[in-house]
């Protein structure tokens, strides 16, 4: 089960992602394309869900993915 969700707005983004993932050998980011994912994330902070209390968590994560 994926622990984060990475939308991307086009496909060029999606397929860097995926290969970027694949090198660092991370299986728990879900990557999908979502060409809407400027509008989705109004309708996210609108709605009071936004990721921003999850940025640091995230941060944390990438650091350690990072540094193996």
């Amino acid at each position: 089960m994926a622990r984060f969700l990475l939308r991307a707005h086009d496909e060029n983004v999606e397929l860097k992602a995926q290969r970027l993932l694949a090198t660092l050998h991370v299986e728990d980011i879900r990557i999908i394309r979502d060409e809407t994912v400027a509008e989705a994330w109004l309708d996210d902070l609108d709605a009071g869900r936004t990721i921003h209390g999850g940025l640091a968590e995230i941060e944390q994560y990438l650091r350690r993915v990072a540094k193996g």
